[in-house]
């Protein structure tokens, strides 16, 4: 495996993954094998952390040596906290910049928190806590990833939707590859939940309304640092 696509969920990662995809020298996988592995079966955390997530990276290549072309996977920084306990678990955290990030091309993609926090709100059964503290444990894992160094490429979902081709642009430079538009047309995708799929993609998601619950003050500093709100 060679491309790993990660970000909060709801925050674009289907989105970009699916376009990937649709780049006639990539196959970008939407959570496969995330289920099998990095998911506990059941209460409680998940057992084994570490052998899971070797697991997990060992089928995805597994199924890269199968695939003809240039394959990632796309996985939710939710579904990687299982391995390290949301940040609190240091040797999970390492674990997993051994064994998934170091020597892979990743592409990290954000969503103002704001609207992420509300679509969590809107579309899952999170509270607002448990909304909170996975889109800002999302941006302290793509802090580490970013003091480690890692080979990772930064975009902002607002940016795919309002400017396609440059974002696309950008990921494909960072991949060495030359643009295909066909990469538009992976809003359709099958490898999207049905629910979501669409010709095209849509801009209003731009203007979508913030859930009132949402606090600035409990995500000033990180907006601030992803260059959504200027200080001061």
């Amino acid at each position: 495996m060679e491309i790993l696509v990660m970000g909060a969920g709801r925050g674009g990662t289907s989105l970009i993954a699916s376009m990937l995809d649709a780049h006639p020298q990539l196959e970008v996988a939407t959570e496969d094998y995330v289920a099998d592995f990095l998911l506990p079966k059941g209460q409680g955390p998940l057992a084994q952390a570490e052998q899971q997530l070797a697991k997990f990276v060992k089928a995805c290549d597994k199924a890269a040596a199968k695939s003809k072309l240039r394959y990632g996977n796309k996985v939710t920084t939710e579904q990687l906290g299982f391995v390290e306990d949301y940040g609190r678990d240091e040797q999970g955290r390492t674990a997993l910049l051994r064994l998934l990030w170091q020597r892979r091309k990743i592409v990290f993609i954000v969503r103002d928190g704001r609207s992420c926090i509300s679509s969590k709100l809107e579309r899952t059964d999170n509270t607002y806590a448990q909304a909170l503290a996975y889109w800002k444990h999302s941006i302290a894992m793509l802090r580490f990833l970013q003091e480690k160094e890692v080979d990772l490429v930064l975009i902002r979902f607002e940016d795919l939707l309002a400017q396609p081709r440059e974002e696309l642009r950008k990921v494909c430079d960072f991949l060495d590859l030359t643009y295909s538009e066909s990469m538009l047309s992976g809003t359709a995708s099958d490898r999207i939940f049905i629910d979501y799929r669409q010709q095209g993609l849509d801009a209003q998601k731009l203007q979508r309304k913030i859930d009132p619950r949402v606090k600035v003050a409990d995500i000033e500093k990180e907006l601030i640092s992803l260059g959504y709100l200027s200080k001061g």
